[in-house]
């Protein structure tokens, strides 16, 4: 019988529930491909001392990847939850001269001021569905699109609502058309899908269905 709703409910504030969903997300070979990708479009768009932002970092494990394989880039990794943020630097921690933490909620706190630029791209991963609709999405899109330097990159990898989809999606899982029409009326270049990954119609778990979504500015 297939799941009738499919999502997460999480207590990121809580550092409990943070070690736990760290341990429980750590990457597979799956989801590891969504960070190769997420590499090679990096590697084309920044140059060799630029700077990464990362949305919703998490316990650091798309930044661990990154920063192991760019030697010369800074990183700013942004995330509400105290907790999330104190494992990122624990996991980080051989690479902190080039890291910035920020706290900040993204859609009700200013956080691109406080990032230093230029930004040669914005990457986030399995974060922005948390943010429970598609004009909160659309919010932090829009303070991205102000944040990246001329010719910079937004990549996210995320969660999405299969077109063919028949189960209920929580609110922040949204169609891949819907990601790239908010994109393309934010003034981004070249709205795309990269890929879909672990794509699941007949029962999804809250962990299957995502996909790489890409612009420019």
């Amino acid at each position: 019988m297939a799941n009738d709703f499919v999502g997460a409910e999480h207590e990121f504030h809580s550092k409990e529930f943070a070690l736990g969903w760290a341990e429980r997300f750590v990457p597979t070979p799956e989801r590891l491909r969504l960070f190769d990708l997420i590499f090679t479009e990096l590697t084309e768009a920044v140059p060799d001392d630029g700077r990464i932002v990362e949305l919703g970092m998490g316990p650091g494990y798309l930044a661990s990847y990154l920063l192991e394989r760019m030697p010369s880039v800074s990183y700013c990794g942004i995330d509400f939850s105290t907790p999330m943020l104190d494992i990122a630097r624990e996991r980080l921690e051989k690479f902190s001269p080039r890291v910035i933490y920020t706290q900040a909620d993204l859609v009700d706190q200013a956080w691109e001021q406080r990032v230093t630029k230029p930004v040669h791209a914005i990457v986030s991963t399995w974060a922005l569905h948390d943010l429970g609709s598609r004009d909160n999405i659309n919010t932090v899109y829009q303070r991205s699109f102000s944040t990246l330097n001329s010719g910079g990159v937004l990549i996210n990898g995320d969660f999405i609502k299969p077109i063919d989809a028949v189960q209920e999606f929580e609110g922040g899982r949204i169609y891949i058309a819907e990601h790239l029409e908010s994109l393309d009326k934010l003034g981004y270049s070249n709205p795309r899908c990269l890929s879909v990954f672990e794509t699941e119609l007949d029962n999804p778990t809250s962990a299957q269905n995502y996909a790489c979504i890409m612009a420019e500015k």
